[in-house]
């Protein structure tokens, strides 16, 4: 990726780690608040599980973005440069359908729940499902990338280039 690309990346390691933070301290005070004060803030633990749902997906994002997410390829590994060039797009194909659906589903998704409220923040759920929307996206994006630097370079591939 390009420099646009590095900073889209750091922006989203930026945004992970903010919520990883964010969850460390909100837990963290709850239970010194719980513990030492018999009280305890009753939105945090609302707020630490949406949080943490964006860390997820962010984090899955980054995964993609260095090519870390699980992949098998004893069997390609064995084929020529073409074959595996083959291969690497129809699993390509595989992950943007597989990305479709859940970009559909995930609309609908927030769609659904958006009408419903969060009784300690107020705020609707949409807010936690649109990260599903949101991974979809970057998933999509990142895999159109791959697919064209197939397609236009011999072996720039991560599958490709391994042998």
């Amino acid at each position: 990726m390009g420099e646009k690309g590095k900073v889209l990346e750091n922006i989203m390691a930026f945004l992970a780690s903010t919520a990883m933070i964010g969850i460390v301290v909100m837990v963290f005070a709850n239970v010194i608040m719980r513990y030492v004060f018999n009280t305890g803030l009753t939105w945090s633990d609302e707020i630490s599980v949406n949080l943490f749902v964006w860390f997820i997906f962010l984090g899955a994002v980054l995964a993609a973005i260095d090519g870390l997410h699980l992949k098998v390829d004893v069997f390609t590994s064995q084929l020529n440069k073409k074959n595996q060039k083959i291969f690497a797009m129809i699993a390509n194909v595989f992950v943007l359908v597989s990305m479709g659906i859940l970009f559909v589903g995930g609309i609908n998704l927030v769609r659904v729940t958006n009408n419903n409220i969060s009784s300690v923040t107020g705020m609707p759920f949409s807010y936690i499902t649109v990260s599903l929307v949101f991974f979809a996206v970057c998933i999509i994006l990142l895999t159109i990338y791959d697919m064209i630097k197939v397609c236009t370079t011999d072996g720039a591939n991560k599958e490709v280039s391994k042998k």
